[in-house]
């Protein structure tokens, strides 16, 4: 019988062990920007990667998870994958070999996919470190592995290269992670590091690298064009097992580990296919105190893909069978048709799409033509027609909504004619689609055919003549125009999909390989320069926790870069795919991190917004096409696109680029005359006129939400068409106007509100059909009704009641567009109301799990002085982390510093790393882009912002003295606050400066 094996460790390493376990149990909370340990280290997983390239995470006990090399997320995506160490014994001292990660967190035991068949697949069941502590310090993050059968102390370090404003390197697909092992006793060490992994890319094949191996999709001459995962140390002496033992069961990793264990590299070189695995082994000689890094490089390629998005505006509406209900995506529930099957022109690539669908011609010999519509109200462009030879004898259309309702053609007058059935979509506007149903002849009226709820009716042949009820696979005889897909034409079918910018510099893995090897070094010192600068700041902790955690989702695949360098962006991320796609303009506004760190890159999204997205009209998509090409997935958000006026001005400032501006002024000038001619067409000065925002809800009537994106969009309109030489005069009045009515019409006294307006428009809201409800619920209908459109939030305290004016502030506009203590005001009574410490009591039916129970958050909207609709805006309870920072960088801004840091370090507090992960601060989807409104806090903090046009630098501290990060377009440095005296410290570049502005001046 074997016994138990005795390990002897050194008393001074016994004492080291007990002190930290002694310090981590002791801790009682975690301090901001402080280490993650215990409890808090539990959900951490920091991504690494590059800007468009995916990621993975390394967790905060060392292990490999969120896999994502694929252009696309794989969010639970954790393949047995772990590096390991093995010391040997000596002096009848045991061998010890332990994976080199902390314990496994408790979330993992019990719950997860598998488990309750035990875990298969996973590395759980290995034997490693038994404490961690993970210290974020981005985009580097180090852990700290102890353990007391362990004579050493091991380090691992993951990072990825992060240069601004330099996009480029910072876009490569690669990572690293660096494993310093120290011999912390007084006898040598012999030991063998190692780094094994299943190929969890596919039943492809695995392939060499000098000093490792490539995982492949793959096998044979095309492996190079398909996904690949070099891995590779730049060591001499390293050993490489390119096809783990093949076996059922669980026989390969088994050996695997076996050979972990007994501290024995294998070499075995690389087979056609059938590879299961690979592990590569550095032998390690350590004298007492030495310390020695493995730095693991990996880089990655996947060079297509399947992804694509949206339509150009010229294309076919009915290149579908009939739809079986709502869109895949973005589509809000559909609802009202019989049976499975519907005309549904949203389906699948939103309102972009136009064309026709025809019926055969048919003899009227019927009273009524019966159908079911809904979708857009455009009359003419989204409507079911009846036509007799060249004319419309009847039309009708949808009421902005998704659910389908009955209505009826009396055909009395044209008995006897020959008629056709038009089902028409020629809009691309928001809600520019059309839903039908159940088209049928009767003598009887809709009513009488009736039966039960709903919308059903008879189908009894002797009361009824079904003329479509779209059930089949196809649309049988009616005829599509454009024709369906299946043509020749090639303009018919979104011709391409994403190709990743990187496969245009690199030509396969091995090439990325070699440009991570030759560059390691360099781009590890700049990004080391980025830390240094950033972290060397006097600002709260919470606030450097908050920006520094949310540059991460540049890292993740919420961010793509297409073959020209260009940005296209989802919201977020889906488990297993993006989230919210195109760039969404009315979410991106918030994001304020891109456009500084990396200039080009921001302006390459006002290109697509410019161009391609923007049609004659000045009529925006606010979802791009991906490929990006003309046209776009969805149209007019009032907030996005006013946004986009700001924007323009912004990136003017950030860059100094005068004949940038001069290009881009006639578009802005175009995109603003259409809004104003859209949504302002009798000149008031606010929108009153149906409108979309972020909230995926349309507003009635003049709200401080849009209306404050209109002020700032004039005021910027009137600044750079001055700059440009412009007239600008009717913006002017415009502005005045709007100030005025701001204040006297819609500030109540503490905060500022939205007037519903139900009539007077040109486009009404639809009601609901009380008949369409069951009997108990048909008050609640009509009580709906009564108190206007759906979703809005009237005489709420609306936490983006302002944001217009924020985005103005943060984009360098200096015109104080609403009287500063109005706009203090309307965000003190948001702090006052909407943060909530502690949601037990809350009632929230929409998506809890942002902020749920006893976490604390701040909401959305609120209704203290009452006046909460039946049904408000459709995210009215939940809470989002972009919204908390842009009111706390706003409040900070106007001098209430501790009301905003508090929002921040409630926010903070939800994301320490118990129940969620610090570095994914998820809304609509993981690593949501909204959440980059948090970089705004330096600004609000310190007033810092360079005016490159003017080479000037302002600054208005409401914190005292200090020292803060800056980033501009050709450089990096600190700007520092003391005594009042401010000085610029450049790190990286040039930061040419002729006048520092402080204060008030």
């Amino acid at each position: 019988m074997r016994s138990l094996p005795t390990t002897v460790v050194p008393l001074g390493f016994l004492l080291a062990w007990s002190s930290f376990a002694l310090a981590a149990e002791a801790a009682e909370a975690r301090a901001f920007n402080g280490p993650y340990r215990g409890a808090t280290l539990s959900r951490v997983a920091f991504p690494i990667g590059g800007i468009g390239s995916g990621m993975f995470c390394l967790e905060g006990s060392g292990a490999i998870s969120h896999v994502s090399l694929r252009h696309r997320m794989e969010f639970f995506h954790e393949p047995p994958i772990f590096a390991a160490v093995h010391v040997a014994g000596d002096e009848g001292r045991e061998p010890v070999a332990r994976v080199l990660e902390g314990p496994i967190p408790d979330w993992k035991y019990f719950g997860r996919a598998g488990t309750g068949n035990g875990g298969t697949g996973t590395t759980y069941g290995l034997p490693r470190f038994r404490e961690a502590e993970m210290l974020a310090r981005f985009p580097f993050a180090e852990i700290t592995l102890r353990d007391p059968a362990v004579p050493m102390q091991v380090s691992v370090t993951g990072w990825s290269p992060f240069t601004p404003p330099d996009a480029d390197p910072s876009s490569a697909p690669v990572g690293a992670i660096e494993y310093r092992l120290k011999n912390i006793t007084q006898r040598p060490l012999q030991a063998v590091f190692s780094w094994n992994t299943r190929n969890f890319l596919g039943n492809g094949s695995i392939g060499p690298i000098d000093g490792g191996f490539v995982l492949y999709a793959a096998a044979g001459a095309e492996r190079d064009r398909q996904t690949a995962l070099a891995v590779f140390v730049p060591e001499e002496q390293v050993t490489v097992d390119h096809c783990w033992f093949r076996g059922g069961w669980w026989d390969p990793l088994t050996i695997a580990w076996d050979n972990v264990s007994q501290g024995k590299p294998v070499d075995n070189p690389p087979v056609e296919a059938n590879a299961p695995g690979a592990s590569l082994a550095v032998p390690i000689t350590l004298a007492p105190g030495q310390e020695r890094t493995i730095r693991l490089h990996l880089a990655w390629y996947t060079p297509s893909s399947e992804l694509r998005y949206g339509s150009r505006t010229s294309g076919p509406a009915f290149r579908q069978a009939p739809s079986r209900g709502a869109a895949a995506t973005r589509q809000q529930p559909v609802s009202g048709f019989l049976g499975r099957g519907l005309v549904n022109t949203f389906d699948p690539d939103g309102d972009g799409l136009q064309g026709t669908l025809t019926s055969p011609p048919f003899k009227i010999e019927k009273r009524y033509l019966h159908f079911l519509v809904g979708g857009g109200s455009f009359a003419g462009e989204t409507c079911v027609e009846l036509t007799v030879g060249d004319r419309v004898a009847h039309s009708a259309q949808g009421q902005n909504t998704e659910q389908l309702a009955w209505a009826t053609f009396d055909l009395s007058a044209l008995h006897g004619e020959t008629a056709q059935v038009r089902i028409v979509d020629r809009s691309t506007q928001a809600w520019g689609h059309i839903l039908a149903d159940h088209f049928v002849l009767s003598d009887e009226t809709a009513a009488e055919l009736r039966t039960g709820g709903g919308n059903a009716i008879t189908d009894d042949p002797q009361r009824v003549q079904l003329l479509q009820d779209f059930e089949g696979s196809d649309y049988g005889a009616w005829v599509a125009h454009p024709p369906a897909c299946g043509c020749d034409d090639a303009q018919c079918e979104i011709p391409s999909t994403y190709t990743p910018w990187y496969s245009t510099r690199f030509e396969n893995v091995q090439d990325v390989a070699r440009y991570w090897r030759q560059e390691y070094g360099p781009l590890r010192t700049r990004s080391e320069v980025f830390r240094d600068t950033f972290y060397d700041s006097t600002l709260p902790p919470e606030v450097l926790e908050a920006v520094a955690a949310n540059l991460t989702i540049l890292k993740s695949p919420t961010i793509l870069r297409q073959q020209d360098g260009r940005l296209w962006c989802f919201e977020g991320c889906s488990d297993a795919s993006g989230c919210c796609a195109g760039s969404c303009t009315h979410v991106w506004n918030y994001a304020q991190a891109i456009c500084h760190l990396f200039p080009t890159l921001e302006r390459s999204l006002r290109q697509t917004e410019y161009h391609e997205s923007q049609d004659e009209q000045g009529r925006q998509a606010f979802r791009a096409n991906l490929p990006i090409a003309e046209g776009g997935g969805a149209f007019d958000a009032a907030d996005g696109q006013l946004g986009g006026i700001m924007k323009v001005y912004r990136e003017w400032r950030i860059a100094g680029d005068d004949q940038w501006l001069a290009k881009y002024w006639p578009l802005v000038r175009r995109s603003l005359d259409y809004m104003v001619a859209k949504y302002d067409p009798r000149h008031t000065g606010l929108l009153e006129e149906e409108h979309h925002n972020t909230y995926d809800i349309n507003y009635f009537g003049p709200d401080g939400h849009c209306g404050s994106f209109y002020l700032g969009a004039l005021a910027a309109a009137v600044q750079m068409g001055q700059a440009v030489g412009e007239p600008v005069a009717d913006y002017q009045t415009l502005l005045e106007r709007g100030r005025a009515r701001m204040v006297s019409e819609l500030f109540n006294g503490e905060y500022f509100i939205q007037l519903v307006q139900k009539a007077g428009l040109t486009h009404t809201f639809a009601p609901i059909d009380p008949d369409s409800q069951s009997e108990a619920y048909r008050s609640v209908a009509e009580q709906v009704n009564q108190e206007g459109p759906k979703y809005q939030y009237g005489t709420g305290c609306l936490s983006d009641g302002v944001l217009g004016l924020w985005m103005a502030a943060v984009c360098g506009l200096d015109d104080e567009i609403i009287d500063a203590r109005l706009v203090r005001s309307h965000l003190l009574a948001v702090h006052k109301h909407n943060l909530k410490h502690d949601l037990s009591a809350h009632a929230n039916p929409q998506r809890p799990t942002f902020a749920m129970g006893d976490d604390g958050g701040l909401l959305l909207c609120s209704w203290p002085q009452g006046g909460k609709p039946l049904l408000p805006f459709v995210y009215s309870d939940e809470v989002w982390t972009g919204i908390e920072y842009q009111v706390a960088a706003h409040l900070c801004l106007l001098g209430c510093v501790e009301q905003g840091l508090e929002i921040v370090r409630v926010c903070r507090k939800r994301h320490d790393g118990t129940r969620r992960n610090p570095f994914n601060e998820y809304e609509c989807g993981h690593w949501y882009a909204r959440a980059l409104s948090s970089y705004s806090l330096l600004q609000g903090l310190t007033g810092v912002r360079y005016d490159a046009a003017t080479k000037t630098l302002h600054v208005r501290s409401q914190v005292g003295d200090f020292r803060s990060f800056l980033a501009t377009a050709t450089g990096i440095g600190t700007v520092e606050q003391k005594a009042g005296k401010v000085t610029l410290h450049v790190r990286h570049g040039s930061i040419p400066l002729e006048r520092i502005v402080s204060g008030d001046e």
